[in-house]
């Protein structure tokens, strides 16, 4: 690696790598919010499908009756 390329990497101000930082954790903040808003979903269809085979296993339970 060339030697002025190597000061460069290091010349960063700290302002910059603050910058960086908060944007990386922005990006990270709001991909765990659209995966948060999934799994969400996912857990309100799956206690629509438990209801829905708790009633199917009771309907099951009268008819053998």
């Amino acid at each position: 690696m060339p030697e002025d390329t190597k000061r460069s990497l290091y010349k960063v101000n700290s302002e910059e790598v603050l910058s960086r930082g908060l944007q990386a954790m922005t990006q990270s903040c709001e991909a765990l919010t659209k995966q948060n808003e999934v799994l969400n979903k996912d857990i309100d269809n799956l206690k629509k499908k438990i209801d829905m085979l708790q009633h199917r296993i009771l309907s099951n339970a009268e008819e053998r009756e």
